[in-house]
C-alpha cells in the first residue's frame, strides 16, 4: 500500500489560494461522502477533499495539519523553530509548484550554492537559507523575498515598466531570455469574458477586456527535467488604444525573434489571483498550458487570419514608433551574428 503523504500547514495555507480551492468551488457534492471523524459542511469537506487530492495525502491528514496547525500557533508554541521551518517550506513548495525533484533542484540551483547535500534534510535545507540565498531563489523563479523569507502572504508582484510604455525594455529582456534559454514563450493571458473586439475604453472596468503577459522562460536539465519560470509583467487594457499597439509591438518583436506568442484563457478566479500575486505563477500556468487564441494573429499583414490589420498597418507606417522599430532592427541584427 502507497504510504500518504501528510502535507504540512504551510502547503495547506499556500493551496487555500491556489488551483485546488478552484476545484474545490467547481465540484458536485458527493451524495455518499463516506465517515469522515468531524463534522463539516458539504463544503467543507469538498474543499478538504480537493486538498487532499492535490497534496497526494488523506482527508484526514489535511484536516489533522489544519487543527495541530492552529492549536500550535495559539498556544505559541515553536515560536523560532517554527518561523525558521515556514521559510524552508515556503521554499519546499516553490520547487514542488515548479514540479522539480530534489535532484533537478539541484541542478537548477547549482550556480546560487546548493548541493545535494543540502537537501538531506529539513535542518540542513533550514541551515542553507540565508537572506543572500533567499534572494538568489526569489529572483530565479520570479517571487518576492519577503514571502519566501516569511515576511508577507504577497507572493509575487507583477513587473510594473516591463512593456507599456517601454517596448523597447521589453524587447531587451525577450531577446536576452532567447540567448539564455532552451526554449522562450511569451504568453498573453486574459479570461474567457475579455472581449478584444472592444475599444471602447470608457466602460465599467469589469466590462473591459483585460490581458496579463508572462515570459516563460524553460531551461533543460542535465537529467532529464526542466526548469519553467514565469515572469509576470503589468497587466494592460486590450480597449486602450495605447495599450493595445504597445503589445502588439512587442508581440512583433517576439515573433521576429523566433519566440512562441501563445494565448492563454484563465478563469476569473486564476486570472485574479495572477494579477494580485496572490498564488506562484507556476501553479495556474503549468496547469493551464493550452493555448485558446493567436495574439500574433492582430500582427500578421495581409493575411487570411489577420484581425484589425489596418490597426497593425498604421502602426508600421506612422513615424510614432520609428524609433522603437530601429531598437528592435539593431536587436535581431546582433541576434543573427
Amino acid at each position: 500500500m502507497a504510504n500518504r503523504i501528510v502535507p504540512t500547514l504551510q502547503e495547506i495555507l499556500y493551496r487555500l489560494s491556489g488551483a485546488a480551492t478552484d476545484a474545490s468551488l467547481k465540484a458536485p457534492m458527493s451524495e455518499n461522502p463516506g465517515r469522515f471523524p468531524v463534522v463539516v459542511r458539504p463544503e467543507t469537506r469538498a474543499f478538504l477533499e480537493a486538498q487532499a487530492a492535490y497534496l497526494g495525502g488523506s482527508i484526514a491528514g489535511v484536516a489533522g495539519a489544519i487543527l495541530d496547525g492552529v492549536a500550535m500557533s495559539t498556544q505559541g508554541k515553536d515560536g523560532a523553530v517554527s518561523s525558521l521551518r515556514s521559510v524552508s517550506e515556503r521554499f519546499s513548495i516553490l520547487l514542488k509548484e515548479h514540479e522539480l525533484s530534489t535532484p533537478a533542484a539541484v541542478e537548477a540551483l547549482t550556480d546560487i550554492g546548493f548541493s545535494l547535500a543540502d537537501f538531506s534534510s529539513a535542518e540542513a535545507i533550514q541551515l542553507k537559507l540565508s537572506s543572500t540565498i533567499l534572494r538568489k531563489v526569489a529572483e530565479r523563479f520570479h517571487v518576492e523575498y519577503d514571502w519566501l523569507a516569511g515576511k508577507s502572504d504577497h507572493v509575487f508582484r507583477p513587473e510594473t515598466g516591463s512593456w507599456y510604455k517601454a517596448s523597447a525594455h521589453a524587447a531587451d529582456q525577450l531577446n536576452f531570455a532567447k540567448k539564455n534559454s532552451t526554449r522562450v514563450e511569451l504568453a498573453i493571458c486574459k479570461t474567457a469574458k475579455a472581449d478584444l473586439s472592444i475599444t471602447d475604453d470608457d466602460l465599467s472596468d469589469e466590462k473591459l477586456p483585460h490581458f496579463l503577459p508572462v515570459l516563460i522562460r524553460t531551461n533543460d536539465l542535465p537529467g532529464g527535467e526542466v526548469l519553467e519560470t514565469f515572469h509576470v509583467w503589468e497587466e494592460g487594457r486590450w480597449s486602450y488604444w495605447r495599450c493595445r499597439e504597445h503589445i502588439k509591438l512587442v508581440i512583433h518583436f517576439a515573433q521576429r525573434l523566433g519566440i512562441h506568442v501563445t494565448g492563454r484563457t484563465l478563469t476569473q478566479n486564476e486570472y485574479g489571483l495572477l494579477t494580485n500575486g496572490q498564488v506562484i505563477p507556476a501553479t495556474i500556468l503549468r496547469r493551464n498550458s493550452r493555448v485558446t487564441w493567436y495574439p500574433d494573429d492582430y500582427v500578421i499583414p495581409n493575411s487570411p487570419v489577420s484581425k484589425a490589420a489596418h490597426e497593425w498597418s498604421a502602426i508600421a507606417s506612422g513615424e510614432d514608433y520609428q524609433s522603437t522599430f530601429a531598437h528592435f532592427n539593431a536587436l535581431l541584427q546582433g541576434a543573427s551574428r
